[in-house]
């Protein structure tokens, strides 16, 4: 039975925080001497324009895309709008790169790397299993430490030797 959720779940990068509160505080430095009791209300409400634009500016509506359809388990419609995502990211790796200065992501691992295993999950979800452990193959070999990828290669794989165990008996 198709899951209804993304497998990917995002792990907050708190070194990530520290670009944003540094924003907050020069907003705060900024405007502390034209209003002293609102300052940090004015602050809070640039910072938020700004990472609405940036927001904006650099994550494509693809990517929105993508994850909407496969929160709706539309898994093959999700496949080209994910890869999408993977090519112009791919194309602007530096928007990936500097996320966190960007006011964008603040998750640990890149845009990238999230989308690659949504697109080996879409590939799972709809009986590709060969296709899915291929992406999950290469998101190891260019992120070794993703624990999602790993995981589903093992189930993968345990899968299959139960699979042939049963065929052969």
């Amino acid at each position: 039975m198709a899951s209804k959720v993304a497998f990917v779940k995002q792990e907050t990068n708190w070194f990530a925080l520290f670009p944003k509160l540094l924003v907050i505080g020069i907003l705060c430095v900024c405007f502390y001497p034209i209003d002293k009791q609102n300052f940090f209300f004015i602050a809070f409400f640039i910072y938020l324009f700004l990472t609405l634009l940036a927001r904006w500016l650099f994550f494509p509506n693809v990517l929105y895309e993508g994850i909407k359809l496969i929160r709706e388990a539309k898994f093959q419609e999700a496949i080209p709008v994910v890869q999408q995502t993977i090519d112009y990211y791919s194309k602007k790796p530096w928007i990936d790169k500097y996320r966190f200065w960007l006011l964008i992501s603040s998750a640990k691992r890149t845009i990238t790397e999230s989308s690659t295993c949504n697109l080996a999950y879409c590939y799972l979800q709809i009986g590709q299993v060969k296709r899915a452990k291929e992406i999950y193959e290469d998101v190891l070999r260019q992120y070794p430490e993703n624990v999602n990828a790993k995981s589903m290669l093992n189930t993968i794989n345990l899968v299959s030797k139960v699979t042939e165990a049963n065929t052969a008996n």
